[in-house]
């Protein structure tokens, strides 16, 4: 055999060998289907979301409380560490998916709109500025439903030690958002 044929040799058996290995690792590794990120993490952590509640509040009369319910989440980065703004963000998003079927039949509710996404979230300083799209706005009226989304959003981001103030925006307004 001549020297470039065994050098395609060992590079083929080489090439088969890294193959087989990172088929058997994938192959085995554990599977965590609810993380939606598709990252492997071994334990969840749990957030509280807050919504309404027509049971421990009979005809809604305080529109501004709101009541925590519990949810797992899964951070999406790969740092071993989660930062309070990926945390934050998660929370929204746990909150803008509304209440599940259990917690609907504990009598939560909500009083956000569907299809609300967050543009943007920043955590610093103690203050939460949090920019939804303009589907949070659209067709809110009156000022018990203002109070209500506006406690679910504040009250949810709060949860966490080092938000004092949560400053919400709709495309970049704060002014004139979330009008009775």
């Amino acid at each position: 055999m001549k020297r470039y044929q065994i050098a395609i040799l060992f590079f083929a058996v080489g090439i088969f060998t890294v193959t087989l290995v990172l088929g058997f690792l994938l192959k085995n590794r554990p599977e965590n289907t609810d993380s939606p990120s598709g990252l492997l993490v071994e334990t969840p952590m749990v957030i509280k979301v807050y919504f309404s509640n027509n049971i421990q509040d009979p005809g809604s009369l305080y529109c501004e409380m709101t009541y925590p319910t519990e949810r797992d989440v899964y951070q999406r980065t790969e740092n071993t560490e989660i930062t309070l703004g990926e945390l934050s963000y998660l929370a929204m998003v746990e909150l803008l998916k509304g209440p599940n079927d259990s917690e609907k039949n504990s009598g939560f509710f909500t009083s956000i709109n569907e299809n609300v996404r967050v543009k943007t979230i920043v955590v610093g300083d103690g203050v939460a500025t949090i920019d939804f799209d303009k589907t949070l706005n659209e067709g809110v009226a009156g000022s018990c439903r203002v109070q209500a989304i506006r406690s679910q959003i504040t009250e949810t981001l709060k949860q966490f030690a080092d938000v004092k103030e949560v400053v919400i925006s709709v495309e970049g307004e704060i002014e004139e958002i979330l009008q009775p």
